[in-house]
């Protein structure tokens, strides 16, 4: 009798956070990068035309939402903050033709506040194709899973770092962003045994994963993932 078929992703997508390294290096290894150059700055229309131009065929971008959206503007689309960085970031994305939106919340903004981050994504889906996931930050998400399915059902998945939280939901892609280990924020290399243990986490998922790095070591460590998901057969973009 044949072993039932193990789930095996459509594809995964495993990058850096920014490049990292010199563009023409990181397009001659990588398939895929978050922006999150845009979050703090809209870096001018020809710099990203000129990513565009400069990327090979096939290369997908993902995009970090302005800062003035998601924590200056508290997400509130009535105040003028929050609309100047939702024009900002659909810019942003339209330009580099995103395939993916991401969303993050500062710690001080509660699940109280989930409202606003569904009118937020429901305005953005009708001015962008991107698919959008939404990465809440703060001990006040804890316990708060469910809330987080509910509320943002067909709308967006839910960004985890997968050594440290047990993905709560996902629509059609999973979107993972690894910040290191160590007491100090992003200051980290993942070792080999962790690299393993991440890819034994993301293989047997279904759909299409990305997988950020958003360490110190992001590039060394996103090559080392590569390297090990191709052993295991596995489609990259």
């Amino acid at each position: 009798m044949l072993s039932p078929r193990l789930p095996v992703p459509d594809r995964v997508l495993v990058g850096c956070a920014n490049f990292q390294v010199s563009m023409s290096t990181y397009f001659s290894t990588h398939g895929f990068v978050e922006i999150n150059r845009t979050f703090y700055v809209l870096p001018r229309q020809e710099t990203l035309k000129r990513w565009v131009r400069m990327a090979p065929p096939g290369f997908v971008f993902s995009v970090k939402a302005s800062r003035k959206l998601t924590h200056d503007g508290a997400m509130n689309l009535g105040t003028d903050l929050a609309r100047q960085g939702l024009k900002e970031t659909v810019l942003a994305a339209s330009t580099l033709q995103a395939r993916y939106l991401l969303l993050q919340t500062p710690p001080s903004f509660g699940p109280e506040r989930l409202e606003a981050v569904r009118a937020v994504i429901q305005d953005l889906k009708q001015k962008l194709n991107s698919r959008i996931s939404y990465e809440p930050r703060g001990p006040s998400w804890e316990g708060h899973g469910d809330d987080l399915a509910d509320s943002l059902q067909g709308l967006a998945s839910v960004v985890v770092d997968p050594f440290r939280q047990k993905e709560v939901h996902w629509e059609v892609f999973h979107y993972f962003r690894l910040h290191g280990l160590g007491e100090r924020a992003y200051v980290y290399s993942y070792s080999t045994q962790e690299i393993r243990r991440l890819k034994d986490m993301l293989k047997d998922l279904e759909g299409e994963v990305v997988v950020v790095f958003n360490n110190t070591d992001a590039y060394k460590n996103s090559l080392q993932l590569m390297e090990e998901l191709r052993r295991e057969g596995i489609e990259l973009a």
